[in-house]
């Protein structure tokens, strides 16, 4: 797990008791190697000190980094740590997405207690994209290149299409997990891709999620109606996109599961 936090005493004795609760700890103190760390590493958790890199405005800097993180790694699991107590700092933080919010003083063996909460469910992240492919279909170049991006760093195998014209042969090629289309396309459109998908029997059941920059209930109910089981607004990309492809794949894989399991009488 990565620890971001500038305060040596503590890091230090959090890298001295790490191996007593089974962790292997990487510290980082500021925001640049942060980014930079966890694009390389893919931790399973962040500690991370609000207070960091703090002069003036305290929960200012903390705050906007923390911001910063989880929209540029959404899935990654966070444990908030703090000396300041601050109401508007738990709201942010809650809204955010993060798991938890400890204030110190706090005991040592109380702050792995709370990061052995959140590990099982980084672990279980994990395993979900363990081997799963992911097929995207998109004619705009910069998109196929952020959602690959963004898809990448959780070990899913990703295959871009930027002509929706080698579609079916692309489907039956890469056999993936789960589809992401974008909505309006020449030629071709998500609607008419989600269509022909829904009416083969072999991918019927195949996870389908759409991309788009209109999020009007017309558009909203088409995409339904046409048999996708998900969608995701251009604007909400980066923070919405990881979590709700783990979910489907995940979803998928269990459905999958108790489908294989005999019917006993």
């Amino acid at each position: 797990m990565l620890v971001i936090d500038d305060r040596d005493s503590f890091t230090a004795q959090l890298r001295a008791d790490a191996a007593n609760w089974g962790l292997c700890i990487e510290t980082v103190t500021d925001a640049t190697s942060a980014k930079q760390t966890i694009a390389q590493t893919n931790p399973q958790a962040i500690l991370f000190n609000l207070d960091v890199q703090a002069k003036r405005s305290l929960e200012a800097t903390g705050l906007a980094l923390l911001t910063e993180l989880k929209s540029q790694f959404p899935a990654v699991p966070i444990v908030v740590i703090t000396e300041h107590e601050s109401l508007r700092a738990r709201i942010t933080a809650s809204r955010l997405g993060v798991q938890k919010f400890l204030t110190q003083p706090i005991e040592l063996a109380k702050v792995f207690e709370v990061i052995q909460q959140v590990l099982p469910k980084a672990q279980h992240l994990q395993k979900a994209t363990a081997i799963a492919k992911v097929l995207l279909v998109d004619d705009d170049s910069v998109m196929l290149s952020t959602l690959s991006d963004l898809l990448h760093p959780w070990g899913l195998q990703v295959t871009s299409l930027q002509d929706p014209e080698q579609f079916w042969q692309t489907l039956c090629t890469t056999q993936p997990d789960l589809l992401i289309i974008d909505l309006e396309m020449p030629t071709l459109s998500g609607i008419d891709l989600c269509r022909i998908v829904r009416q083969d029997a072999q991918w019927s059941h195949l996870p389908i999620l759409v991309v788009t920059a209109h999020t009007d209930a017309a558009s909203i109910q088409q995409v339904f109606a046409a048999g996708a089981d998900d969608f995701i607004s251009k604007s909400l990309i980066q923070s919405e996109l990881v979590p709700r492809v783990i979910s489907r794949i995940d979803r998928s894989r269990l459905q999958t599961e108790i489908f294989k399991q005999p019917i006993k009488l």
